[in-house]
């Protein structure tokens, strides 16, 4: 039986449970085996009533030595045959076969319910698989059967091909499959020298309305509080000062529940119960602010030469002064959007934010959610970001 070195934590790219290689489980996956059963806790994790799965084989515990390395594969007693399918000890789900090799990365993208975050997600990836990522060499792909059925049934068939709005992500108790996130994997041309880096960045598209419950958002707790950075999605015609400048288009009705400061607040008090942090510590997780539609926001801006309206000036590293100047427009236009108090509690209780603008469309839809084409803008600048801010790429002042 081959071995493998165990030295480090590793994290669950399904659950997030961090546990070493060796903790690691596998399961019987001959379709042979007759010790096949119900996986309570794969079902309970999923949302799914009971499901009958092949057996879940438990590694010995070694002493000595040891317990540096780990099998590579396990014996079935019952089939007699050998499984190499490890599964996460926590949540049953089944690993990348190299996860010990691969740096594991959550970026958590949330916000209020209608914000876009379905249509930012599949627009993002579809940038980073085209444009964005063959100008940051930053090669994209799908991991396992679930996502890639996922990624094209809800995402890309729907908007790219058949050009049509997305439907909205139903909360997690509707709909069971929102529990589990859609999995990528980035690979990093490297360049200059620079080893290749390749990073799996698991995403969930969760409802705006799992965002507003305490009951509902703590599901999602360790994928926010344990997050490498936050993309917060915010609405800007649910903002006050927005719709009374916009008269030439049909406005959604006010959500107060999906305020944007209802929301921020709600993310600040679930890191201080999760986290245990006190009222005056700021969040150090890296968030991005990020207002969404801004192409609703064209004819309303009173200055043409807004970095909102403008496009990205990103070309293989991140232009640092050209995002900060976005910074800096979106946050005196927040003054007058909302109010001064909410910048103020950002600034209070977030170390480490930016704020950013997207389109993720690039023009409404039609009455019948048509779309003519998809034109996003600046979708890829608040990943890029975190990405910045966790040392994957490069940034400049220009």
């Amino acid at each position: 039986m081959a071995f493998t070195p165990s030295y480090h934590k590793i994290t669950c790219p399904f659950c997030f449970a961090r546990f070493s290689l060796q903790e690691t489980y596998f399961r019987c996956i001959n379709p042979s085996c007759p010790d096949i059963g119900p996986d309570n806790e794969y079902a309970l994790r999923r949302g799914l009533g009971r499901i009958r799965m092949g057996r879940v084989l438990l590694p010995e515990k070694k002493r000595g030595m040891l317990t540096l390395t780990t099998p590579n594969e396990l014996f079935c007693n019952t089939c007699k045959e050998y499984s190499t399918t490890r599964i996460c000890p926590t949540c049953h789900f089944e690993l990348p076969s190299n996860i010990a090799q691969t740096e594991q990365k959550v970026i958590a993208i949330i916000g209020g319910r209608a914000t876009g975050k379905s249509h930012y997600i599949a627009s993002l990836i579809h940038s980073l698989m085209h444009s964005v990522g063959q100008n940051f060499d930053i090669t994209v792909s799908i991991l396992g059967d679930d996502s890639q059925v996922r990624w094209t049934r809800d995402f890309y068939a729907p908007l790219f091909e058949q050009r049509r709005v997305l439907n909205p992500t139903l909360p997690s108790a509707l709909d069971a499959q929102v529990r589990s996130p859609i999995i990528f994997r980035l690979l990093f041309g490297g360049g200059n020298g620079k080893p290749r880096r390749a990073l799996n960045l698991s995403f969930f598209d969760t409802a705006g309305e799992d965002m507003t419950s305490h009951a509902t958002l703590s599901t999602y707790s360790h994928y926010i509080c344990d997050a490498d950075g936050i993309i917060f999605l915010l609405d800007p015609l649910q903002m006050s000062g927005v719709r009374q400048k916009i008269t030439n288009q049909t406005l959604p009705d006010l959500d107060r529940a999906a305020a944007p400061d209802n929301i921020v607040r709600a993310l600040r008090e679930l890191f201080e119960r999760v986290k245990n942090i006190s009222a005056t510590q700021k969040i150090k997780i890296p968030v991005a602010f990020t207002l969404s539609k801004i192409d609703m926001l064209a004819d309303s801006l009173d200055d043409p030469g807004s970095p909102l309206l403008q496009s990205s000036t990103h070309s293989g590293t991140l232009n640092l002064n050209d995002l900060q100047s976005l910074h800096t427009d979106i946050q005196h236009r927040l003054y007058d959007w909302l109010s001064p108090n909410f910048y103020k509690y950002i600034h209070e209780h977030f170390a480490n934010y930016q704020y950013f603008g997207v389109s993720s469309l690039g023009q409404p839809p039609d009455t019948l959610g048509h779309i003519s084409s998809v034109s996003p803008r600046r979708v890829e600048e608040p990943f890029l970001w975190l990405l910045y801010k966790n040392n994957l790429i490069r940034g400049q002042k220009a």
